[in-house]
């Protein structure tokens, strides 16, 4: 399937499509318990199918953090996302993500002109930061979970907000304090066009790649078939996280969207596609 033009052609088509499918079925939740129908409940923090439970991998790192102990039924609950992400790399974050979905929403050309103006940002060379920012980050957010006891994750999660916030609206339980965090991070990330919060801060993000293997589906790049010139990155320019599929470091930050693909598919000469193993990469 990975090596099907139609696939890599169609590829955001479907992207589009999961992540209008996951935006509608958060709406539906809250509607199908007001219609006292229960068997989806919850949001992106946790939810139950029937007997089924899911949990945020996040959720269950932070738990284990601020309880000290170990739970086996958590781990059995976040075994569905771990898996996903042990897969797929971090999809859930491209595909699914309410917050993800929003801030593309708002990619319109006038507001890149805008961001351009202001902060005098020029098209150039993307250059992935090291994998070390990342986590550094990342276990700066365990360790302030760890010494205050404070529950960090739950207030920062995006996917968990947006989710629960939409739950209350509906249900009549109006907007609470969480939602000034969303929309603080969401202007901020709206104004500046970089997605840093997705880029360095989640912690959803974060804890799905820690269960990247080398064999993780990645984006491959054949140099031998790339016809760009060393400077000239469409397939940069068009990431959303503003990284360079071509060069080292990709990862843990690529949360594998496919539209480096995508543009590449039509502009390029078909460099790069979805791999699980590693070849003609530099």
């Amino acid at each position: 399937m990975f090596n099907s033009e139609k696939f890599y052609r169609n590829l955001n088509k479907y992207r589009k499509a999961v992540q209008i499918f996951s935006l509608l079925f958060l709406i539906a939740i809250p509607i199908l318990i007001l219609l006292d129908i229960r068997y989806i409940i919850g949001n992106m923090y946790s939810i139950s199918f029937w007997d089924l439970d899911i949990v945020d991998p996040a959720m269950m790192v932070q738990t284990i953090v601020l309880s000290k102990e170990f739970y086996v039924p958590l781990l059995i609950a976040a075994l569905i996302p771990i898996a996903l992400a042990l897969i797929f790399g971090k999809v859930f974050c491209s595909w699914m993500c309410p917050y993800n979905t929003l801030l593309e929403l708002f990619e319109l050309r006038w507001l890149k002109k805008i961001q351009r103006k202001i902060f005098n940002r020029k098209r150039k060379s993307n250059s992935n930061p090291k994998p070390y920012v990342y986590w550094i980050t990342f276990v700066s957010l365990v360790l302030i979970t760890l010494i205050f006891g404070v529950p960090l994750f739950t207030w920062i999660s995006m996917p968990g907000i947006i989710s629960s916030e939409i739950f209350a609206v509906i249900v009549g339980l109006g907007i609470g304090v969480s939602t000034i965090i969303f929309g603080l991070v969401f202007l901020f990330e709206l104004i500046i066009g970089k997605r840093y919060w997705c880029k360095y801060v989640c912690p959803v993000g974060a804890t799905l790649s820690l269960v990247r293997t080398k064999y993780t589906m990645h984006i491959n790049h054949n140099e031998d078939v790339c016809d760009c010139a060393a400077k000239a990155e469409p397939c940069g320019n068009d990431c959303p996280l503003d990284l360079n599929p071509k060069e080292n470091n990709l990862y843990p930050y690529c949360f594998n969207c496919g539209r480096c693909i995508k543009v590449c598919e039509v502009t390029g000469n078909k460099a790069l596609s979805f791999s699980f193993v590693k070849k003609n990469k530099k």
